[in-house]
């Protein structure tokens, strides 16, 4: 089980789009993709990022929002809070992400551009809660948390640290944003998103790469249901040109999750598709994992969970 899963996020990894271009003031026009656009942004002109965490409801007070969220944590350790509306009823979403200690969050601070930054100690992401809270009337009313921080509870973090022998496939270093489309993964669950992804520096060049984790209400605690990348960017640096300026090589992958039909054990499949080549992979709820699971066709007609293309596709 655990080696099928390790194939799934190497196989993930594999450029569908490419192209070379002589040099770096020709890298955003080469550049496909609006993820890719704005990380080129950012980190070659300085752009700061949107408010992928929104703010919290006027009048809820940070020291409230931290005392629910994350009753555990010091809060001069805190780095951002956020919070934007979901569905009906006044209800939100909400974060807070801490340092693991004051002068790192100062730090963190100024830096940080809006998202749950790097911890340097560990390379991983800093400590994000996630609340889903009701506030009307000027009262929290609450609903579910994380009760930990979401790189212990990221399907994603276990899985590249313990089975990934590749350097790319890492545990998530930062988290950008809440992704709140509509993801109804059964009639009565709707599920929300968060973003986060991690980087590498080249000599000349870098790669960044987006993963979308997907999170469900389970008995009042709030639980990991899908992880899986949805982009990737990679810049190398090539040849040299004779006025001194250098060539790049472009790729990019992008994925987008599409809910399907057919259900499992009440869960809408769910089929991960890459926008370049169209292939795809399809995800069926695991009873036994509480989540899901990449989906294949034993060849005795038996269904398993393993790593694999999405067959029969619709």
């Amino acid at each position: 089980m655990k080696k099928h899963l390790s194939l799934v996020l190497l196989a993930a990894l594999s450029p569908a789009f490419a192209t070379t271009v002589q040099n770096l003031d020709s890298v955003p026009s080469a550049i496909q993709h609006p993820e890719g656009k704005q990380i080129f942004a950012e980190q070659m002109a300085g752009a700061t990022p949107a408010k992928g965490f929104g703010e919290l409801p006027q009048g809820l007070s940070e020291n409230s929002w931290i005392a629910w969220i994350a009753p555990n944590e010091d809060p001069d350790n805190l780095i951002l809070t956020g919070a934007k509306s979901w569905g009906k009823d006044g209800k939100y979403i909400g974060v807070a992400c801490f340092a693991d200690n004051q002068a790192d969050a100062g730090q963190a601070k100024k830096y940080a551009d809006n998202n749950c930054p790097e911890n340097d100690s560990n390379g991983h992401a800093n400590k994000l809660y996630l609340g889903v809270f009701s506030w009307q009337n000027q009262q929290l009313t609450p609903i579910a948390r994380s009760e930990k921080p979401l790189n212990q509870l990221s399907e994603w973090n276990k899985t590249a640290e313990k089975e990934s022998d590749d350097e790319s496939v890492r545990p998530l270093a930062y988290y950008t944003k809440l992704d709140l489309a509509p993801y109804r993964i059964a009639p009565d669950t709707l599920a929300f998103g968060v973003r986060g992804g991690y980087s590498d520096a080249y000599s000349g060049g870098g790669a960044f790469y987006e993963v979308l984790e997907l999170y469900a209400i389970k008995d009042n605690r709030i639980i990991n249901v899908y992880s899986d990348l949805v982009y990737q960017y990679t810049d190398i640096a090539g040849e040299w040109n004779k006025d001194g300026t250098r060539q790049h090589d472009i790729s990019e992958s992008k994925y987008i999750l599409k809910m399907r039909s057919a259900k499992t054990h009440g869960f809408y499949d769910l089929e991960r598709v890459n926008l370049q080549d169209k292939s795809s992979q399809i995800f069926r709820w695991s009873e036994s994992l509480q989540r899901y699971a990449p989906f294949i066709i034993g060849k005795d007609s038996g269904e398993i969970f393993g790593s694999g293309t999405a067959w029969p596709q619709e």
